[in-house]
């Protein structure tokens, strides 16, 4: 399920907040449908698509779980993107590898839980794919994926 569609509003707000650090604007990406998700995704637990650590610490936040941090389930930080590769400078064919540079942190415990697998910005769905091969190694019962938004493709 994806909550907006990719317009260059919802670019122009995402970098604000994740490329200019303006954590302030956390709450204005799930605000209008923050009930819903709770009531939907009751009683699961949250995994996100990985950023790359040293992104994160530039930034100060991890942008992803600070958007969900509301929500009230619990979230699980299981996914590490061992290489800086930035999937919108990549071609749709490379954009299809990701999942080399993607890898699964510790030893979580999903086995029989629902999960929630949460990405902000699906574009060729390869991230999103790649997590979830990487995460039914883990035996969860249930796997839901939300976006915040999403990239129109042709025909769409």
């Amino acid at each position: 399920m994806a909550i907006y569609r990719y317009s260059e509003t919802f670019r122009s707000m995402l970098y604000r907040y994740k490329g200019c650090g303006d954590i302030e604007l956390s709450d204005c990406f799930l605000e209008r449908v923050r009930l819903l998700i709770r009531l939907r995704y009751w009683g699961y637990v949250i995994v996100f698509a990985p950023s790359y650590l040293t992104h994160i610490q530039k930034r100060g936040f991890d942008h992803v779980p600070t958007m969900l941090a509301k929500l009230g389930n619990p979230i699980l930080d299981i996914f590490e993107k061992t290489d800086d590769v930035k999937q919108s400078s990549q071609s749709k064919n490379r954009r299809k590898k990701i999942g080399k540079y993607l890898a699964i942190k510790g030893n979580p415990v999903l086995k029989g839980k629902k999960v929630l697998f949460v990405d902000d910005v699906y574009t060729t769905g390869s991230t999103t794919k790649a997590c979830l091969r990487l995460m039914r190694k883990l035996r969860p019962r249930k796997v839901s994926v939300l976006v915040l938004s999403k990239v129109a493709s042709h025909g769409t």
